[in-house]
């Protein structure tokens, strides 16, 4: 029996789930939720900030372009200066309120765009499988409604404690690999979707390797459908150490029948 070896990591990477709290026109499922400008949300949300701040984050990773990190780190010197108000985004919502309470000069950009050529599945089934069409669009139609419930009742961060629940996590992913079903023996539309998503997530995972440097204790703020494959990525480096960011979150408030999508 072999044994387990110890060793002192790289660094330690935290991956937070979020979801967008201004929707930004690029996500498949749509939501209309409360405005995080609420005083109820700015209290909810003070309070998030101080629970991720325990884990001492040295750098922050976003969910942005390395073309627009110019940018968005001069809202961020603006903010710390105050003169700048922050916009409802998540980034500036919670990672510029993360950096001022960490003494953090800047964010870090590592997103990478691909388009998933979802147009091209939905053409592929209306000629083939118009019944599956409609199987598929079944989940993105329920997500939206049960997460516009779950804003109704929920603060921020038990919100937040959802999208980084491991069944919501898996629920997401599991999406993504049903497509591979949309196929035939020439066209696969579903399975280039996923291999897409895969490439993109990877492309992120490399941009956030490059920023990582030893004894850094990162936070990656991100859409949480990207947890599962960036997680796998961080656990499997052999290197860094995943932190799981619901040791820093409210308990999950929902039931795990209820994360799941088309239900």
């Amino acid at each position: 029996m072999l044994a387990v070896l110890a060793f002192a990591p790289l660094a330690q990477v935290m991956i937070l789930g979020t979801y967008h709290f201004a929707d930004a026109g690029r996500d498949v499922v749509k939501t209309n939720i409360r405005s995080p400008l609420s005083s109820t949300r700015q209290n909810e949300i003070d309070d998030l900030t101080k629970r991720l701040a325990s884990f001492r984050p040295t750098k922050i990773a976003i969910e942005v372009t390395a073309d627009q990190a110019a940018s968005i780190n001069e809202r961020l010197a603006a903010y710390t200066g105050g003169t700048y108000q922050l916009s409802p985004n998540e980034i500036e919502q919670v990672g510029f309120r993360m950096a001022n309470s960490c003494g953090l000069p800047q964010l870090t950009a590592i997103d990478t765009h691909l388009d998933l050529d979802f147009d091209r599945l939905f053409q592929f089934l209306g000629q083939h499988d118009p019944a599956r069409a409609t199987e598929l669009s079944g989940p993105m139609q329920s997500l939206g409604k049960k997460f516009q419930e779950w804003d109704a009742r929920f603060s921020v961060g038990q919100m937040l404690a959802i999208h980084n629940s491991p069944p919501y996590i898996k629920e997401s992913q599991r999406f993504y690999a049903s497509l591979c079903s949309a196929a035939n023996a020439t066209e696969y539309p579903g399975a280039d979707i996923l291999g897409d998503w895969y490439k993109r997530n990877a492309r992120i995972y490399g941009n956030l390797r490059k920023a990582i440097q030893p004894g850094d204790r990162v936070l990656v703020i991100y859409g949480s459908g990207h947890l599962k494959i960036l997680q796998e990525l961080v656990q499997d480096s052999g290197d860094l150490e995943l932190v799981q960011a619901s040791k820093y979150l409210p308990r999950c408030p929902v039931l795990r029948d209820e994360l799941r999508f088309g239900r």
